[in-house]
């Protein structure tokens, strides 16, 4: 019996987060000293750059409150609630001017750092997933948990298109280039699938159905 969308979501969600702490573990390790030393003098840019970034949140933790402060003492008065909103917000926009001036030399520098750290970890995930879901033959961690397992034409290419190419490649590809959109085609990617095992009779996704292979139930230890 074909697995529904639930228990193959949560398989997924699994060997995801197996694998993205894994990337994170070695960002931790060594990829964050790596990328660092692909900056000059990042630890002279970087340490001021954090300061004022630490500054600037105070500083809106603390209008924050005297807001909160302001609409208290207004109570009903909506003339008083009104100018404590107004006097917020250009002390926020004053805030947020300060602090643009203040770090935009220090972001042209690091805009590469932080630029990597999306690289890093977009083709980290990509990388490991491969050799993860390579490795196993489709029969990961995840599908274990949830008692699934792939079925019909299931060899190397065929793990490679269904569990990278088709579920994950296009989507890091554009997450790179925009983290926004990739989280856009994320989630229409989920819609699409779950519309698609909920409705059809065979509960199968585009890559199934493209692939020829099912996603059915088993038991433990298959």
């Amino acid at each position: 019996m074909n697995a529904g969308f639930l228990r193959r979501a949560f398989s997924s969600l699994t060997d995801i987060l197996i694998v993205v702490l894994v990337v994170y573990l070695t960002f931790l390790l060594f990829g964050k000293l790596i990328l660092r030393k692909q900056v000059d003098h990042f630890a002279e840019l970087h340490t001021p750059y954090q300061e004022m970034l630490d500054v600037y949140n105070e500083d809106l933790n603390a209008i924050s409150e005297e807001y909160t402060a302001a609409m208290t003492l207004a109570g009903d008065d909506e003339a008083l609630k009104a100018e404590a909103q107004r006097v917020h917000q250009l002390k926020a926009q004053i805030l947020e001017m300060q602090n643009t001036t203040d770090i935009e030399s220090f972001n042209r520098e690091l805009s590469r750092y932080f630029l990597s750290i999306i690289y890093y970890f977009a083709l980290g995930f990509i990388i490991l997933m491969t050799i993860y879901a390579l490795a196993f033959k489709g029969k990961t961690l995840g599908r274990k948990i949830m008692q699934v397992k792939l079925e019909g034409p299931v060899n190397s290419i065929s793990v490679f298109f269904h569990d990278i190419v088709f579920k994950y490649f296009f989507v890091i590809v554009v997450f790179i280039v925009s983290p926004y959109g990739g989280f856009v085609l994320l989630f229409l990617s989920v819609i699409i699938d779950l519309i698609l095992i909920s409705l059809t009779r065979r509960k199968a996704t585009l890559r199934d159905i493209l692939l020829k292979i099912d996603v059915v139930k088993t038991g433990y230890g298959y």
